[in-house]
């Protein structure tokens, strides 16, 4: 059997970081302290003996547990090291993997082992030339026995876990010193349970133990935190964390979460952090010296991308996220992170652990609150609202427990005058950044209105009354949409005016640069038609100004038209007085746009104060667009005549009766326009 033919199962060890128990479902509440069991002490040797001499025996099953723990995390890497020679072996023209940062994380010294997957070479009949199989083979035998004597000091079921250690090992030793067959790898390092026993499934059995008797052990609380063996600078470190912890972790409401143990191996200190039920999501820092490495494992993706972004604000190192694969945990596939932390000194080491432990309490339920908020904005901006409301501390689980998508729905329901089905997105309803801006307040409301005691009767009140601000807002749109597009025609006036003063100018290319920026506008114009349209159908008596508007797009259509088709009169112009007068309607086209301009600006003032003064400045403006007409027809008449008359070239003739037509088409729905937002403004006057 090849080594590609067991590489189904995921690797052992990554990034030097024991993986096994964070893939294990926690109990819902912690079991009893353990202390060594009568009968149960080991045969053990070193300082481990002087705590038996002495009569320490409460101390020795932590001891034997640290140890324990730092033997599977040696064992780990072994059967990566073993793995990565075997692949070698089979594909040597596939660079050796560099486990050296994985043995020294690992607390493995020997560094002769770091080039043993490069030597690996596959031998003839089937076997591994792999150097120093033997002490690859001791020294997985010395973890794993360590990891027994642990789990059989402690109390619990009688499994025999010296007797199932000693078969496996009995069963697979190497061919000699130098040697190994793939049946010997696979014995070893296989994780599939169908394919029978392993050391590696024999070392994630102990681990998940392990944990347990860990859990179990903790006989001191640090700020809540489950704690054993610490010394009094771990201990400072682990509180650090817990301050973090508990200063968000209110916003949690009564979901499971958070619970928190913290040992010490060595100069190691390790702390973890259960985030909830869910099989693999669950955090681990490793803290030593300056040096912290946190490790989370969660079954969304896009959650550990968020917890990146949350400790944004220390410089981690991050390695790139993988995802593996493992049959033993309920959703059958993990994502894993990795990031170190580099501290200037302890204050900023203890600062970036309180940093770390208060933003847990966000990644709790967090996906689906982000199915919930993506029912109203668009994936990314859902969780941009999520970040907001981390950084604000203010949480996502009020929001949930108050109802979720149903507070935003319910509010809507109750607003007759808006069309919106269950599941559209708000943001089509209301505009992006309202949407936002609106869920930004039902997320601060809900938090704050439970952590203030307010009823819930209060908090949907309110969450309603901000939509009817929003709403109004939102209809106000319209017009904002409207005076968008006459700043549009106004610049498509104003490019119609400047090139038949200046005609030819420069030429055709500067007229055809002057065509591709019209028709930019006008692209820009058919969008807010389009929004407009949207809007109305949205709200009850929004259909006048979205028929002013479409009409108002005439105005934009007519002028574009002119721009292109001064750049066909280019080719060969005409006479610079047979342009003159069309360059005297273009002015006054120019100048009604700007009353139009303002008629519609002094509506919008009008919709959000109903002044006097405001519904003087619109009627004004629609009066000077009146008269502008009037003077343009008189200009119109001129400029027909001229072409009649006195120009004589059939092609100019045709061009320049077209400009004419269309700047006469811009001037009448100009006015068109401007009537019919009088009469808008004065209805609304006469019913307010």
């Amino acid at each position: 059997m090849t080594f590609r033919a067991f590489m189904g199962v995921s690797p052992i060890l990554v990034a030097g970081v024991a993986i096994l128990p964070i893939l294990q479902r926690r109990s819902p509440s912690s079991p009893a302290p353990l202390s060594p069991a009568a009968g149960t002490i080991p045969r053990v040797k070193g300082d481990r003996q002087m705590l038996a001499t002495l009569g320490a025996s409460e101390l020795l099953l932590p001891a034997l547990v640290n140890r324990a723990l730092a033997a599977n995390d040696r064992a780990k890497y072994l059967f990566t090291l073993l793995q990565a020679a075997a692949r070698h072996g089979d594909d040597p023209d596939e660079p050796p993997v560099d486990l050296r940062r994985e043995r020294l994380r690992s607390g493995v010294g020997d560094a002769d082992l770091d080039d043993v997957p490069a030597r690996t070479r596959r031998c003839a009949d089937g076997t591994y030339e792999l150097a120093r199989a033997d002490r690859i083979h001791a020294a997985l035998g010395d973890a794993v026995g360590e990891m027994v004597a642990a789990v059989e000091a402690a109390p619990g079921p009688p499994e025999r876990w010296g007797e199932r250690s000693s078969r496996l090992l009995a069963a697979a030793v190497p061919v000699d010193a130098a040697h190994v067959s793939a049946e010997y790898v696979h014995r070893l390092t296989s994780g599939d349970r169908a394919a029978g026993d392993s050391l590696h499934l024999l070392v994630m059995d102990l681990h998940r133990r392990l944990h347990e008797i860990q859990v179990a052990l903790a006989s001191t609380s640090v700020d809540g935190a489950s704690a054993y063996g610490l010394s009094e600078d771990a201990t400072e470190l682990v509180r650090a964390f817990m301050h973090g912890v508990h200063r968000t972790a209110a916003l949690k409401l009564d979901h499971p979460g958070l619970g928190t143990t913290a040992t010490q191996v060595g100069a190691r200190v390790v702390v973890e952090n259960d985030l909830g039920t869910t099989d693999a999501h669950l955090l681990l820092v490793r803290v030593e010296g300056l040096e912290a490495r946190v490790v989370a494992t969660d079954v969304h993706l896009e959650r550990l991308g968020f917890l990146r972004s949350l400790l944004a604000p220390f410089d981690l190192r991050w390695d790139t996220i993988v995802t593996r694969r493992n049959d033993r945990i309920e959703e059958g596939a993990y994502h894993l992170a990795t990031g170190e932390y580099t501290a200037k000194d302890r204050a900023d080491l203890a600062g970036y652990l309180e940093h770390l432990g208060s933003r847990l309490v966000f990644l709790i339920d967090w996906n689906r609150a982000r199915k919930r908020l993506r029912l109203f904005v668009k994936a990314k901006d859902a969780v941009d609202l999520l970040r907001w409301a981390a950084e604000r501390e203010l949480g996502h689980m009020p929001f949930l427990a108050l109802g979720g998508e149903r507070l935003v729905f319910d509010a809507l329901e109750r607003l007759p005058r808006i069309a919106i089905r269950y599941g559209e997105q708000l943001h089509e309803v209301l505009g992006r950044d309202r949407a936002i801006a609106f869920l930004r307040f039902v997320l601060e409301r809900c938090s704050t209105g439970i952590r203030e005691g307010r009823s819930e009767f209060l908090i949907r009140d309110e969450i309603r009354a901000e939509l009817m601000s929003q709403l109004a807002t939102a209809e106000q749109s319209l017009l904002a949409a409207a005076a968008e597009h006459a700043s549009l025609v106004v610049e498509l006036a104003a490019s119609v005016r400047d090139a038949l003063q200046r005609f030819p100018g420069d030429g055709r290319e500067e007229l055809e640069r002057a065509a591709a920026r019209a028709a930019g506008w006008e692209r820009r114009a058919d969008g807010l038609v389009e929004r407009a349209r949207v809007a109305a159908r949205r709200w009850e008596g929004s259909d006048a100004i979205e028929r002013i508007l479409v009409e108002a797009d005439d105005i934009a259509d007519h002028l574009e038209d002119v721009t292109f088709l001064l750049t066909i009169l280019a080719t060969a112009p005409p006479s610079a007085d047979d342009v003159r007068p069309l360059a005297e309607l273009a002015e006054l086209t120019l100048a009604a746009a700007r009353q139009h301009l303002m008629a519609f600006e002094g509506a919008r003032a009008l919709r959000r104060s109903g002044a006097r003064e405001d519904l003087h400045d619109v009627l004004e403006a629609v009066d000077q667009v009146v008269l502008l007409e009037r003077r343009s027809d008189d200009a119109n008449r001129r400029a027909k005549r001229r072409i009649l008359t006195t120009v004589s070239d059939f092609h100019h003739a045709e061009i320049l009766s077209d400009i004419r037509r269309h700047l006469e088409a811009a001037s009448d729905a100009l006015k068109h326009v401007a009537l019919a937002l009088r009469s808008v403004v004065m209805g609304e006057v006469g019913t307010a």
